[in-house]
């Protein structure tokens, strides 16, 4: 009866839940209190303010995976963009 409705986990389709894939960013400036940074994709076209609480501890010039306005992950060199 519920063939085919069971939600399976793709990453070359991007999120589950809600369809968005994590963005490598690098960290401009730090709101420590808050703990959010200001972050800016890899080619500058974007900025976004970011959730660091989860892969602190964070500096500036750190590149973060970043999914739904949330850092899940620091990305070193060895990630591709």
């Amino acid at each position: 009866m519920t063939d085919g409705l069971i939600p399976s986990c793709d990453h070359t389709t991007g999120c589950i839940t809600c369809g968005d894939e994590a963005v490598r960013m690098r960290v401009i400036r730090i709101d420590i209190e808050r703990e959010l940074a200001l972050c800016a994709t890899e080619d500058g076209a974007e900025r976004s303010t970011v959730e660091i609480a989860l892969v602190q501890p964070v500096s500036e010039g750190d590149h973060l995976l970043v999914h739904a306005g949330t850092a899940i992950a620091h990305a070193g060199s060895q990630v591709a963009a």
